[in-house]
């Protein structure tokens, strides 16, 4: 075939998924057979007038989707048949070491779930669970879900509650419920790319707001609200995506002190926060009467459990059932009733104790790996940011990883409001997953290749004769 080019003015969105559905559609089409080698990146790049990073980028999520393998040293190719669903819940498929989602390490889980589901199925509780829910969700799930928060200091009413189908879904309906079409929403400058995703899709703008060491700046902060008059703020103030920055409590207070003076309605995400023992108290025990607080299982339990609970205020609460029910109706109990249970009978704070040694020894793992490199980690975080050396960029050391057959993220995604080049203002970074990798020694292995990629340097660039 002629060297391939996707055609991507039907396809919107992000460049790199943009790219990967085109690949996905000239696969179905027929235009790109099955074994068909894809171009090098550089040459692709080239060609669409993207950076290196951008084409690894679209080239792992097609991978993610079971559309391409890699094979290092060969290149990329598509697949030869579909993926089997074995093969796309298989970490690594195609030769290639996943290190891009921030997915706990599993070990006993899955014993748990087995015992778990065999009580649900002995049990006499099936027709109540293949029945239409409430929109907030069962009481028993919901008080469930407080005593889970009680753990981190938050002292939330099961009837200020409702179950959400994981944190995103409630970010979501948080967006949907408070605000409108063109409407500027509060970011932090590094933030969740899935979050960026969901205020474009939903057609508002994000705002970035800059951050220091603790996160979002009071100072900048309150700028932005006066520059914008926006009247939503998402937040992550413990363990922080991308930065693992950690806000005191100080800065909390500070941080509401500016929310009440510009009446900001504050959504906290407090995803991770459940991996650190000994945290400060969340925003949401300052501030009750102004915060949306997001709790779920999907990093301190396990992601496929789509269960989330969200706490707020009376006035507020009505409106996010109101837009569950809309939206969705209402979640189904089955996976409600397995955390349930697990909070009730111990088993959620056993996996818990295991995943936070887990964690602390894959840490050990890269602090080893990266000693004398500058990065920005905690003992209890699923992530690291790695600080590269010059003359590494992001983009190219993801494309060099790549080759590798290692997938990592550079600070791109992360942007709120900035496209790729926007991340040179951050410094030159790469976010590493450490709960992805199958073992231990998975993990070691992939990050004494980063390492070994670091200490070679970036590939000169052929000459052009």
């Amino acid at each position: 075939m002629t060297i391939y080019l996707p055609e991507l003015q039907e396809h919107t969105g992000p460049k790199y998924r943009a790219i990967a559905d085109a690949i996905g559609q000239d696969i179905a089409s027929g235009r790109l057979p099955p074994r068909s080698r894809l171009p090098a990146q550089r040459d692709l790049a080239w060609r669409l007038g993207v950076t290196v990073g951008t084409i690894s980028r679209a080239y792992a999520e097609a991978a993610r989707r079971g559309l391409l393998e890699g094979t290092v040293g060969r290149g990329t190719f598509v697949r030869a048949a579909a993926a089997t669903p074995a093969e796309r819940l298989t970490p690594g498929t195609g030769g290639l070491v996943e290190l891009t989602q921030n997915a706990p390490p599993q070990g006993p889980h899955a014993g748990a779930l087995s015992a778990t589901l065999h009580d649900i199925a002995a049990g006499r509780d099936g027709p109540d669970l293949l029945g239409y829910m409430p929109e907030v969700g069962p009481p028993r799930h919901r008080q469930a879900g407080a005593e889970w928060l009680r753990r981190i200091g938050l002292q939330a009413d099961p009837e200020g509650m409702m179950l959400c189908g994981g944190a995103q879904q409630g970010l979501s309906l948080a967006l949907s419920a408070f605000s409108g079409p063109g409407d500027g929403i509060l970011l932090e400058d590094l933030s969740y790319p899935q979050l960026i995703d969901a205020v474009h899709f939903a057609g508002r703008r994000p705002l970035s707001v800059a951050m220091d060491d603790q996160g979002i700046r009071p100072e900048a902060l309150g700028a932005a609200c006066r520059a914008s008059g926006a009247r939503l703020l998402f937040v992550v103030p413990t363990l922080q995506n991308p930065t693992n920055a950690v806000m005191s409590p100080a800065r909390r207070q500070a941080i509401v002190e500016v929310a009440r003076r510009h009446d900001l309605l504050i959504v906290e995400d407090d995803v991770y926060g459940f991996l650190i023992e000994d945290r400060p108290p969340p925003i949401a025990s300052l501030a009750p009467e102004r915060t949306i607080y997001l709790a779920s299982v999907s990093k301190c339990l396990a992601p496929g459990l789509r269960v989330a609970w969200l706490a707020a205020p009376e006035a507020q609460l009505g409106r996010l059932a109101d837009a569950m029910r809309i939206l969705q109706v209402a979640l189904p109990a089955l996976m409600g009733e397995i955390v349930g249970r697990w909070i009730e009978d111990g088993t959620a704070e056993q996996l818990l104790d295991w995943q936070r040694a887990e964690i602390a020894a894959r840490h050990a793992i890269a602090r080893e790996a990266f000693e004398g490199l500058e990065m920005r980690d905690h003992p209890a975080s699923l992530h690291l940011l790695l600080s590269l050396p010059k003359p590494w960029t992001g983009d190219d050391f993801t494309a060099a990883a790549r080759q590798r057959g290692i997938i990592i993220l550079p600070l791109a995604p992360f942007l709120a409001t900035a496209d790729d080049d926007g991340a040179k203002s951050h410094g030159e970074a790469v976010r590493l997953s450490l709960g992805q990798a199958v073992s231990r020694a998975a993990l070691a292995e992939a990050l004494a290749s980063l390492r070994e990629i670091l200490r070679r340097g970036p590939s000169r660039p052929r000459a052009i004769i």
